[in-house]
């Protein structure tokens, strides 16, 4: 289903997901109001609408954290690409390219695995073996080949190659981290139930009881939308983009 979402244009996304959650806001004001259990005496329905406002603070609060933290792990994925950019582009210029062209052009022949293939792939937990090779390759190179290479540089290009290949396996790692579906459950039975209360707390007046789930209905759906959005930090419409990888191959084009 997230997927599903996923593939949408942001707005229509937003609209699908606020547009369900406020149509379920209202399904649950008609369960209520054709309901003969819903009848409450005067002294118990006055206690609703207090408990109701506490309930989705409480939801507000824990909505805002979850959302936090998908947002910060979006960043966490963000920053591991720029600093795998960062540290092949740090090799690629630290070696002479007329004297060494292999080394350039296996950065290049890696940052177009990377930005073609693997970014396709990355987030169903599958890295691309001819990316993982020329890494590999490249460690190699570093550590025995290229000949005439100096001591002090040799260091700093084992030390580069070391950073990005952190950073490579914090981004396929981040491309996985997705959401639990126990957090997912929880967002959706606290919304059930603070949707629920609403509906209860104004049984007596269905129009009060309509007005007030679609306005929880919004706040809600947006919540939901604002952690769908994210939680797949390389898939989406907002997903983190391939370009700085893609740069280092176009440099070598």
């Amino acid at each position: 289903m997230i997927l599903f979402l996923l593939k949408l244009p942001v707005i229509p996304m937003a609209l699908l997901i606020i547009g369900t959650t406020v149509a379920v806001a209202w399904f649950l004001v008609e369960i209520v109001h054709r309901s003969p259990l819903a009848k409450l005496k005067p002294s118990f329905r006055h206690m609703l609408p207090t408990l109701g406002g506490s309930m989705m603070a409480g939801y507000v609060i824990f909505s805002a954290l979850v959302a936090n933290t998908v947002w910060r792990e979006k960043e966490f994925a963000e920053q591991a690409v720029y600093q795998e950019m960062r540290s092949l582009s740090f090799a690629d210029r630290m070696v002479d390219t007329q004297r060494y062209p292999e080394l350039g052009l296996a950065i290049a022949a890696y940052a177009k695995a990377v930005a073609l293939q693997e970014w396709q792939t990355m987030s169903d937990g599958i890295e691309n073996a001819g990316a993982r090779q020329i890494l590999d390759d490249l460690h190699q190179a570093a550590l025995t080949g290229l000949p005439g290479l100096s001591d002090e540089i040799r260091k700093s290009l084992v030390a580069s190659l070391k950073e990005a290949e952190v950073a490579r396996q914090n981004r396929l790692m981040a491309a996985t981290d997705n959401m639990p579906g126990e957090v997912w459950l929880t967002v959706l039975l606290t919304a059930l139930v603070v949707l629920s209360f609403s509906a209860f707390a104004h049984e007596h007046d269905r129009a009060a009881a309509r007005i007030m789930a679609t306005l929880f209905g919004v706040m809600i759906g947006s919540m939901m939308f604002c952690i769908i959005a994210v939680d797949r930090p390389f898939i989406g419409e907002v997903s983190i983009s391939n370009a700085p990888i893609a740069k280092l191959w176009e440099h070598h084009r």
